[in-house]
């Protein structure tokens, strides 16, 4: 059996070839560029804060809300002790108090 040598051309790389320039780069203006404009907010323009204290005070939380901030104080409380258990109903009690205190005085 005889072997013979490769005689394919070779692969062509995709890379581009560098470019030298032999004549020295003009030098760009200061002037020449414009300084870029401010982006606008895509958003609307914020409420005054008047109008959000107005309406963050008329807002009160639901009973579902109350019940699921309970239910995570509870849970807190419960991972302060290390889950230690026997002590659930003091943690509930506890959180309701803590909760009922912050929402309503």
């Amino acid at each position: 059996m005889e072997i013979s040598t490769d005689t394919s051309p070779a692969k062509r790389s995709r890379a581009k070839p560098k470019v030298v320039s032999t004549s020295p780069a003009p030098a760009k203006s200061a002037s020449a560029k414009k300084p870029r404009a401010p982006r606008k907010s895509p958003t609307a323009k914020p409420a005054p804060a008047a109008d959000v204290a107005i309406v963050a005070a008329t807002l009160e939380p639901t009973s579902e809300d109350v019940g699921a901030m309970i239910a995570m104080a509870a849970y807190y409380l419960a991972a302060a002790r290390n889950f230690a258990p026997g002590h659930e109903l003091e943690d509930w009690l506890e959180a309701e108090r803590a909760v009922h205190a912050r929402l309503y005085g």
